[in-house]
């Protein structure tokens, strides 16, 4: 399997870019509604077109709703890059963690009928599910909001779970606690969840494409999808992806596949209260938010399945899906009835549509339709000034950054090397020798004072902390990668700097017995164990629950 190299894929772009504009309309549906619409459509249209090449995206499906049902339906660049093939709307995407809106619907219609009390504890109505805690039970509720202090797995493991803070007083998104929810609605219900979905949702609504399982039985329909050819290191954007593997997922955490005119009826039920599938008082406790969810945008909240933001005196509800190959966000705006659903079939590492769905709602709220955003240009940095100067290594390296015009440039071996933006303080350099971290920068109040890469520290002019540190002699064991050939789970690189093992930008903090917190906070839920100790190595590394194994590579 041949990756797909920057140069090719743009190759592709430029000689399609023509065809992307051949997405339609969808109807039958008032003329009046069509002409207002037209001028807002087409400026949507012009956005996600410059997006999909701005960001490297092989294709992308947007629905839009009202409260009356579908509004449009548009597609956009390619499901197969190398036969040319475009995406269809009835080309089923992965919608990802927007399925856990829909595990919540469920399990609240159950409530409406009687089979379930959300403030019981899970263990109750899963007496075999065994967790270690020393603070009160964990409800249904706290399952829902991603309250339950439980670790982050994908998937269940064999061991006891742990609880790391009272249920309730933090949030930490845990796709774990949605797979439980799972089981349970299975339980109660007593169908496959294929069936449970839709028997109560998909046919309620009138999704007759939906699937709530991914299967090989389904491929046919699946839209083509794609992953970066190295999962080892650090993604830039443009970066070479390539056909990414089959998947089978009946968790629920991320197991629906849809359409967009699908998802449009289903944010039609959103804008209409929850109605038909739940009642109004019902749909009320659903986008209660439960606990402060700010990674969902400022001011959010997280409710049952689904995060509410308060925007300019408007309710958005919104989520996002990520899958092995698939990107997808969901925003409803319900005062202004109308919602969007973008979904892209690669997988971007962290990359989300938000920006597709956001545009694409206010562009409907508004005529006309607001100017597009500025798109980011990950290469400009307008405070680059911030990060000039040397960074000295303790064995004498040094790093020498520059900046022109905007641009961050690593010198290396004579030569500029501009820097990408993954994230605040994080850059990608262009050079196989920092192929496997990024280059990330650490700040004292606001003065950057220090550089990393890996397991390479390098203190800056202004630095004035300590230059030498003890390191525990264990801790020689435990550095390295280790991998697990699952798709969802990759490599993981553990670096000793500074005294101290950090997995990515993340510390780990010492337990005892090699077991390790991953993050600062001691609210933390998720852990790292080293095991098999062998010719000072460890052999194995246990997250959470899922083990990985040491690779020389």
């Amino acid at each position: 399997m041949h990756g797909i190299t920057r140069r090719r894929f743009f190759s592709l772009t430029a000689r399609t870019a023509a065809g992307l504009g051949a997405a339609r309309l969808l109807g039958p549906f008032p003329l009046a509604l069509a002409d207002e619409l037209a001028p807002g459509i087409r400026e949507i249209d012009a956005f996600v077109q410059r997006h999909i090449r701005e960001m490297g995206a092989p294709g992308l499906t947007l629905g839009l709703a009202d409260r009356n049902g579908p509004i449009a339906v548009r597609t956009y660049g390619h499901t197969d890059v190398k036969t040319g093939r475009k995406v269809s709307p009835d080309d089923l995407f992965e919608i990802g963690s927007i399925t856990k809106s829909f595990v919540a619907l469920c399990l609240l219609q159950l409530r409406e009928q009687g089979k379930l009390d959300v403030n019981r504890p899970i263990r109750e109505y899963l007496p075999w599910l065994k967790i270690e805690s020393a603070y009160a039970p964990i409800t249904v509720h706290h399952l829902l909001t991603h309250t339950s202090g439980l670790p982050n797995p994908l998937s269940l493991p064999a061991a006891p779970l742990w609880t790391a803070h009272a249920p309730g007083e933090h949030f930490h998104y845990c796709n774990l606690g949605y797979e439980i929810l799972g089981l349970l609605l299975r339980g109660l219900d007593g169908r496959p969840l294929r069936d449970i979905f839709r028997a109560r949702i998909f046919e309620p609504l009138g999704m007759t494409a939906s699937e709530g399982v991914i299967s090989h039985d389904i491929r046919p329909r699946l839209a083509q999808s794609y992953w970066p050819v190295y999962d080892d290191r650090p993604f830039q954007r443009h970066g070479p992806i390539t056909e990414a593997p089959n998947l089978a997922m009946d968790n629920a955490a991320g197991c629906i596949a849809s359409t967009p005119r699908d998802m449009s009826l289903y944010m039609k039920m959103l804008l209409n209260q929850g109605r038909p599938l739940i009642s109004k008082e019902t749909f009320a406790l659903f986008t209660k938010p439960a606990i402060p969810a700010p990674g969902f945008g400022k001011d959010a909240g997280y409710g049952y399945g689904i995060a509410i933001q308060p925007v300019e005196g408007r309710t958005l509800l919104r989520h996002t899906g990520g899958m092995v190959s698939f990107s997808s966000a969901m925003q409803v705006d319900l005062d202004a009835g109308a919602g969007a659903f973008a979904s892209v079939n690669a997988s971007l590492q962290g990359y989300r549509p938000n920006a597709v769905a956001g545009y694409a709602l206010a562009a409907l709220r508004t005529v006309p339709a607001p100017p597009p955003p500025e798109f980011d240009d990950p290469y400009k940095v307008p405070n680059a000034a911030e990060y000039v100067g040397t960074y000295t290594a303790p064995d004498g390296r040094k790093l020498v950054l520059t900046a022109a015009d905007d641009r961050l440039e690593l010198v290396h071996k004579g030569e500029h090397l501009p820097l990408e933006r993954l994230a605040p303080d994080t850059f990608w350099v262009p050079d196989p020798a920092f192929a496997l971290h990024p280059l990330a920068f650490e700040r004292q109040g606001e003065k950057i004072v220090e550089a990393s890469h890996g397991a390479d520290w390098y203190a800056g002019e202004r630095y004035t902390g300590p230059r030498t540190f003890e390191t525990p002699s264990e801790y020689l064991a435990y550095a390295g990668h280790y991998r697990n050939e699952d798709p969802w789970m990759g490599s993981a690189r553990v670096v000793l700097r500074k005294g101290r093992l950090w997995l990515g930008g993340a510390p780990l903090l010492p337990l005892g017995s090699g077991l390790f917190r991953i993050g600062e906070e001691d609210h933390e839920p998720d852990r790292v164990r080293f095991e098999e100790i062998v010719n000072g190595r460890a052999l194995r590394a246990v997250f959470s629950g899922i083990e990985f194994r040491r690779l020389d590579a």
